[in-house]
This record gives C-alpha cells, structure tokens and sequence, in this order.
C-alpha cells in the first residue's frame, strides 16, 4: 500500500487570527491611501487654501526650531534669506541667462513686491522669536494670536488679488498658435511676428499679420515659405497690405476652396455709377467689388490691359464696350485681328476697324477731334461751382456738351508698329483726357516692343499705366514689375486651370480706384450679343464728326464691303492731321474752324426760333424746357443761347435758366429749378 501524505492549506497561521496581525495591516493600508487623498486635495486646493497652508508651517516650523539650542540661528538665516529672494524677485528679469522666449516681459507690480516683503520678514521675525523663547507655546503666550492675525492678514490680500486675476487666460485659437510655433519660432519664415483678429470664412479664414521688424511686403516675399510651414498650397494662401493701418500689417487670407474659382455674371450696364465715373467690374477673393474708373471729376481715364492668351482679356472688353454702349459714352473699337477678338461690336458701336491701317486712321481722326475739342472748349463759357460766369473751361464734363469718346485698340502693338504711330498716340495721350477722349490699349504683355519701336514707347506706357492698368495671367516673370511697377504681385505666377481642371480666365490684378494688391476676378459676360443688340448707338457730336473727314463718314460702307467679303480701301485723307485745312474748313484759325463746326451742327434758324420762344414764353426758363419746346437738342439750344448772349438777345439768370433781357426779372418757375439742378 502506498504512503500518502496531507498537507493542510491555510490562509493565515492560527497565531495571526490570535494576534489581529492582518487588521493591523488593513488598517496601516487604510490609512495610507485616506494620507494620499488629503495630499491631492491640499494639492488641488493649494492656490486658495496658501495662507493657511502657510500658517500652518509657520507654527510648525517655529516649534520644530525651538528643540535645539541654536535653532533660532537658522531661523534669522532662512529669514535673511527669504527677504533677498524677494527683492531679487522683484527687480531682476534674468536678462542674458535665459532664452528669449522664457523671460518675464514685465515685473511684479509694486503693491505684490510690497506684500510679499511683508510677509516673509514679519513671518520670519515671528518664527524666530517662536525658536528663541521656547516654540508655539499654546495657552500662556501671545504667539497663537500673532500667528492667527498673521494669517488673516496676508490672506485677506492674498484671496482678494486672487479674485481679480483668477479669470484663466484667454487660450489661441487653432490658426493663432499654429503661427507662434511653425512661423514665429527663431527657425520660422517670420520669426517673432504675430498672428491677430484671425476670423473664420466662408472659403477658410483671414487675419492680420504684425510683423517685427521692417514692413508688410516682408510678410508678402515670404508667402511661399509661410504657406510651407502651414502645410498649406501656395496657391490657396494670399497676403496683401492692410490698408489704412500701420506699414507692419498685413491681411492674410487662406482658402480651403478660392472663392473666386467659381465666375460671377456679369449683372449688366448698371455696374457704372455715373456720379462717379466709376464701374465694378469684378470681385476680390474677400467678395469685395473691384473698381474701374471710366472718368474722374478732371477727366476720363486711360487704361492699358495685359493678359495672355485664354486670360480673359476679351471677355473683360465685351463687358466694357457693353457698358460703354448702354451709357451714352461713344465708343471707337480697333480689332486688328481681323476683327475675330471683338466680333459682336462691328455693328455695335460708333466706328468699328478690324485692320491695323485702320485703327491708325483711327487714331488721325481721334487727334482731329481732340484739337477741335480743344480749340471750342478754351473759348466756351461756363459757370464754376461759386456760380460766377467764367470762359475757358480746362477740364472735360460728360456730357456737357458732348459725350466721351472711348478708343479701344486690341492687340495694340500691332498698330503702334505702324510708322508714326507712337509719335501719335502719346500725343493724344497726354492732351485728349481734357477733351473728354480715353485711350485703351490691349497687350498681351507689357514688353518695351510691345509699344512700338521709337523714342515715345516707354513714355506712352508709363501714361498708360498711370490711370487704369489690368493684369491678368502673363506669360513671363521678368515683365510683372514693368507692368505693375511697385507692386509685389506675380500675374505670371497665376494658374491657368483650377483644381477642378477648369480654366481661371478672369483671375488677375487691377490698379484702378481700390489700388488693391488682391487677386480679382472680372466679371463673365456670358452673353455680349444681348448687350451689343440692344439699346441705342451712341453716336460722337456733329462738330466732331465733321473734322474726321472721309475715314469716319465712310465707315460703314468699309463694313458693308467686308461683309460682302471685300476688301475696303480707306480714303487718301485718312493719315492726315488737323494743319491739313482742306480736312477742315477754308481757315486755319482753330477758333474759327470750332465756330464753323458749332454752326454745321446747329439746323438753319435756330437761333431765331430759341430768340422767338423766348419772348413768347414771358419768364425764366430752363434749357431743357426750351429744347422739348422746340424740338431742337440741348446740345443745339446751348450754343444758341450763347450766340443770342452775344448779340444782346438772351441773359442767364441762373444755372441753366434763360430768360429774355425783358423778363429777366420775372419770378422763376421752380420746376424749372428743380430741372436744372
């Protein structure tokens, strides 16, 4: 039979039951985890509960010291050095032995300094004195109560200050503290800038950058760098200058989606507010309207646009001859490309050529228009803003009394090629905005050859520039200075296709009325036909036509011949200028030859029948009454009413009131006043 032996299992030995060994331990362990609890709560509470915290010490501490004999020795030192602590504290900033980044921008105010000093010299004068005599001694000895009072004391300030400040500081929003630690670290593309006013977009968010040193453009060449430590596209980041704020700011805009990849329609006509001259022709990527001025209160203004092919330029000129065409401004319309860029206006506007000889006849019978214009405003009588009867008037009112004349020349190098050409059209440039003439010149991009080669190219693109300039795509990076010069702008940097693989015609720069450096977006008119179908034909005044000679009246014939599939010959006066007399009238004076215009344009009797209505209406009148009356134009009625001045016939008793010289003393009609204000 085999041994078996028995083990007896156990969990505790019968002495351990006997003895109680196992509670003692629960409740050593007990203890243990309830000491750990108070710990994280005096830790958790430590910012509210210091002062107690702090007399507590100070009890246990002056005690603690009063055992040995000298104990009050180290209690004066610890004082001692308490009190140089604090004072170092509040004076010293670490300056050359800490980074940059670390040290403390500002020191204590001077009640914290004062409050601090108070309480490590009285609390460790009263530790001491507890260590000299003998420790806390409760019962019989004054130091509980100065302990207490000790306490309230500082702890009062201590919670009152902590009321003030305990709101938690404001934290940054996402994009904020991206910047402080990709751009503005020592290592960043901007250090020591800041990111401020950040709002968030419909299309990303926008904010202002607040660079160290120098100026914005500093933030603007490091655009591409900035987009890599954002781990952003290039393309959808844009910094341009803040305007009306300090030289150190900057707007930063960031898409998700560019706003302006989708096009806007072009809404119509009614983009040109005429008290101002101006037209919004497009958007920024803000959704802020981008502006073109057609005139100014001192004139029209002269406008040069650059874009390569497929940029949009021809599109943006439908939009501009349709506003032209359904706002009384005449325009004249060179399409040397055998009229292929500009299709829907052979018919549409005032005079329209599609060949280069054209447009330079053109130009010959815009410089006789701006001399005839000159020679009859520079005699003409007005009245100034004071209401004081003024003659020779300096400057170009639309309208008043003719219309201004817009010249448009596509593809323009081709034109200024021509042998006298520039020569010409620096000419007009600098002398037409005073007779209410703009040119337009259209490039494909802003190269010195591109104006022609002679002396006066570069002077005719600096006063082209001068006015309106619109850049869209170009082709070349070292012309993007040259066409807009102080600017820092790329347009041959831009896309030719979105993401979504759609064409970006439209997208560029424009110098104009905002002087925005932003990308745009003009306006798509997805249908010019409409524009060019409807509406009236502004037509140049008959004084003006009646100096272009052969070249304007016959133009529409030229067209009828090309339709026909022809080719139309332009007559023998076409390249000459106004010194030519026979083009003119028999006399080379220019006042005559204006007065001589004036009176071509004025039908037989019509200063007898303005005389005539005059003393039969018995009162005051407005010119724009007299010209309803008689079914003459206001244009006609104006110069007869200077003429009948002149013999004695007529008298101006207010702004655009006639009368008379019998019933100049008559009471004025105020409808008549109302009409012409």
């Amino acid at each position: 039979m085999p041994n078996t032996t028995t083990v007896d299992k156990t969990t505790a030995a019968p002495d351990d039951r006997a003895t109680g060994r196992g509670s003692s331990k629960k409740r050593k362990n007990k203890a243990a985890r309830r000491a750990i609890r108070l710990a994280r709560l005096a830790h958790r509470t430590r910012r509210g509960m210091a002062p107690i915290y702090a007399t507590a010490a100070q009890a246990i501490a002056g005690s603690a010291l009063s055992v040995p004999a000298d104990g009050w020795k180290t209690a004066l030192a610890a004082t001692a050095a308490g009190t140089a602590t604090t004072v170092a504290w509040a004076r010293w900033d670490g300056r050359g032995l800490v980074t940059k980044r670390h040290r403390r921008k500002t020191l204590p105010a001077r009640k914290d300094f004062i409050a601090a000093a108070s309480a490590v010299t009285t609390g460790g004068g009263l530790v001491t004195a507890m260590a000299a005599t003998g420790g806390l001694q409760l019962g019989h000895s004054p130091y509980p109560a100065l302990t207490l009072a000790w306490g309230v004391g500082h702890g009062i300030y201590w919670w009152r200050r902590n009321k003030d400040t305990a709101a938690p500081a404001p934290t940054l929003s996402e994009q904020m503290q991206m910047w402080q630690n990709e751009v503005a670290c020592p290592d960043g593309s901007l250090p020591g800038s800041r990111l401020v006013d950040v709002v968030t977009t419909d299309y990303g968010w926008t904010g202002i950058i607040v660079v160290k040193k120098g100026n914005w453009r500093q933030a603007h060449t490091a655009a591409a760098n900035i987009a890599g430590d954002l781990d952003l596209p290039e393309e959808s980041l844009q910094i341009e200058k803040a305007m009306g704020q300090s030289a150190k700011r900057a707007i930063i805009a960031v898409f998700n989606t560019n706003p302006l990849q989708q096009p806007v329609d072009h809404p119509g006509p009614q983009i040109l507010d005429t008290t101002t001259g101006q037209a919004k022709v497009g958007l920024f990527y803000d959704g802020e309207p981008a502006h073109y001025a057609f005139w100014k209160p001192s004139g029209p203004v002269h406008t040069v646009v650059y874009g390569a092919t497929d940029g949009g330029k021809s599109r943006f000129l439908d939009m501009l001859l349709g506003t032209e065409r359904h706002n009384g401004i005449v325009s004249w319309v060179c399409d040397p490309q055998g009229g292929q860029s500009l299709p829907r206006w052979r018919e549409a506007v005032d005079w329209y050529e599609d060949t280069a000889q054209g447009g330079l006849a053109m130009l010959y019978a815009v410089r006789n228009v701006m001399y005839e214009r000159s020679a009859r405003y520079s005699m003409m009588e007005f009245t100034d803003h004071k209401g004081r009867r003024l003659r020779g008037r300096d400057h170009f009112v639309v309208g008043d009394p003719d219309p201004l004349i817009s010249v448009t020349i596509d593809e323009a190098h081709r034109v200024l090629n021509l042998q006298g050409a520039p020569a010409l059209v620096l000419e007009i440039i600098q002398m037409a905005r005073k007779c209410g003439i703009k040119i337009r010149l259209v490039f494909q991009g802003p190269k010195a050859n591109m104006f022609g080669n002679a002396p006066e190219s570069t002077d005719i693109r600096e006063q082209a520039q001068s006015g309106n300039t619109v850049m869209f795509r170009t082709a070349s990076t070292l012309t993007d200075s040259i066409g807009l010069p102080g600017w820092d702008v790329n347009p041959s940097q831009l896309p030719m296709y979105w993401p979504d693989k759609t064409s970006t015609a439209g997208l560029g720069y424009i110098k104009g009325p905002d002087n925005r450096q932003a990308q745009f977006r003009a306006y798509f008119d997805r249908d010019p036909a409409h524009w060019a179908t409807t509406g009236e034909t502004p037509t140049v005044e008959k004084s003006a036509a009646a100096v272009c000679g052969k070249a304007y009246d016959e133009r529409l014939d030229r067209l009828a011949a090309r339709l026909r599939g022809e080719t139309p010959v332009l007559p023998d006066d076409a390249f000459t200028g106004p010194t030519d007399v026979s083009r003119l009238t028999p006399s080379t004076d220019p006042i005559a030859q204006a007065a001589a215009a004036i009176e071509a344009e004025a039908p037989a009797g019509t200063d007898e029948r303005v005389a005539a209505f005059l003393a039969e209406r018995g009162r005051p009148v407005g010119r724009i009454t007299i010209a309803q009356e008689t079914g003459l134009t206001v244009s006609a009625v104006k110069n007869a009413l200077t003429r009948l001045k002149t013999k004695g016939q007529a008298i101006a008793v207010d702004r655009g009131i006639w009368a008379h010289p019998d019933h100049a003393d008559n009471d004025i009609d105020t409808s008549e006043l109302t009409q012409a204000a």
